[in-house]
């Protein structure tokens, strides 16, 4: 190391500018403060994110309920006891038709409500459907209808553990 013998107005020239070691410090502090706005800034967009999933969530859960009862209305039970309600019968002579040769294969007859039959009994339990068919008295008393499918209350017990097997799900 080597000792250099200097004057009083050398030693000053050299001797560090108080600005420069200013704007060093400061800049470092708005470096600082820039980065933890930022970091703030991400943190907000991370909840706001996590609160949009949970919202979509939520929405694709009221699709999901909102087809399966479109489902149930779509049934051909349901359509049959719908049209059964409005007055339709169904026609047991049924045609087809040619449009293209003008033909008719069949013999055609007019339905009658007399002797019309329920098209539809429950085909599908009730408890299993969204959305339940309204079977009148008169309509099944007049149409002879036998029950074929028969309903269950659900159980009120809920989930029943084994020991060492996983619980299944109560709706399979």
């Amino acid at each position: 190391m080597a000792v250099y013998m200097v004057s009083q107005a050398q030693a000053r020239q050299l001797r560090p500018n108080m600005t420069a070691g200013l704007i060093i410090v400061v800049g470092i502090i708005v470096v600082l403060l820039g980065q933890l706005v930022l970091n703030m800034v991400l943190t907000q967009d991370a909840y706001h994110l996590r609160s949009l999933k949970l919202e979509k969530r939520d929405l694709a859960t009221q699709v999901q309920i909102l087809q399966e009862e479109v489902d149930s209305l779509a049934s051909p039970q349901n359509l049959a006891d719908a049209a059964n309600r409005l007055g339709m019968v169904a026609n047991p002579a049924s045609v087809l038709l040619d449009i293209e040769n003008d033909r008719v294969f069949g013999k055609p007859r007019p339905a009658s409500a007399e002797n019309a039959v329920v098209v539809s009994a429950n085909l599908v339990a009730n408890s299993a459907m969204g959305t339940v068919s309204d079977f009148t008295a008169a309509t099944v008393a007049s149409a002879e209808v036998s029950e074929s499918v028969e309903t269950q209350k659900p159980a009120l017990s809920g989930l029943v553990l084994e020991s060492g097997l996983i619980p299944a799900s109560p709706t399979r």
